[in-house]
């Protein structure tokens, strides 16, 4: 696989390790990645993202400021088998379950799998390759969701075309990864929030993800870059790096939201993030 290299970076948002990172992009699919992927990855997830809630309202209440992320499902189906890659507490599936789906969750983290099945009342499965495990599904799903769990898994390619043939005749893909075309991107480079070494292995271009679904059968329904959490995401971006170049809270804020002004207005509205909608034929 030809490749060109794109940059270097280390672990700029957690300081877990104080190894430097390479990344590449294929000049055939525009796939950029890390290489070589470090020998323990887990070490590099010490401490999780969201702790988990103490109770159900606790999470529900989480739940309720992302609601949003229903949206391109919703266009296109209100009811079915639903399949989450990676909910970690499992925000998204929550709100999927309340509006009617019958939601399985495939999770890593085997606290969060405890919770996920006892707490919020879903499905939950502990599985560290989820391309192996939909593989061996026993039935099929209308909807399939990676919410920014798909650019820390290996072999991208694979994933989806294992996840084509887990969906339903009829059934929709919906990928949220980072947007590596971003203006955000392109001006932050190493210092990008969704950059995320070494946590981030993979990151796919719009074309190049839709190259890779339209090869395994899949129809492209919607490819967002200026939905709510693009938004946040880039917000997100601006608001951290404030923080590494201006010392007093207050002036930093404002200096993170009036930067993230300036790139929206410049990227017309798009930003850090990337929700691909693709579809399977009846």
């Amino acid at each position: 696989m030809a490749s060109d290299f794109v940059l270097s970076s280390g672990d700029v948002n957690r300081h877990a390790t104080t190894e430097v990172f390479d990344y590449y992009r294929c000049t055939k699919c525009e796939l950029m990645f890390l290489h070589p992927l470090p020998g323990d990855l887990g070490a590099f997830y010490r401490g999780g993202y969201e702790p988990i809630p103490g109770n159900l309202a606790e999470l529900k209440a989480l739940a309720e400021r992302q609601k949003y992320r229903l949206d391109p499902i919703l266009k296109y189906k209100q009811s079915g088998r639903l399949l989450e890659i990676g909910p970690w507490i499992g925000i998204f599936s929550s709100n999927a379950k309340d509006a009617g789906f019958d939601v399985t969750a495939l999770e890593i983290d085997s606290n969060c799998v405890d919770f996920l099945n006892r707490i919020v009342g879903i499905n939950a499965i502990q599985c560290s390759d989820p391309a192996r495990a939909m593989k061996t599904m026993p039935m099929q799903f209308d909807v399939i969701v990676f919410w920014h769990s798909f650019e820390h898994l290996k072999s991208p390619w694979q994933i989806i075309a294992n996840t084509a043939q887990c969906l339903a005749p009829g059934g929709i893909l919906v990928i949220g990864i980072p947007n590596i075309e971003s203006l955000d991107f392109s001006v932050l480079r190493s210092a990008w929030l969704h950059l995320d070494a070494p946590r981030h292995l993979s990151f796919y271009t719009a074309r190049g993800l839709e190259k890779v679904a339209v090869a395994n059968g899949l129809r492209t329904l919607d490819l967002i870059t200026n939905d709510p959490l693009s938004t946040e995401l880039s917000l997100g971006a601006w608001r951290i790096r404030a923080r590494s170049t201006v010392r007093i809270r207050v002036i930093r804020k404002l200096w993170g939201d009036l930067l993230f002004h300036r790139a929206m207005k410049r990227s017309h509205g798009h930003g850090s993030g990337l929700t691909a909608v693709f579809g399977k034929p009846e």
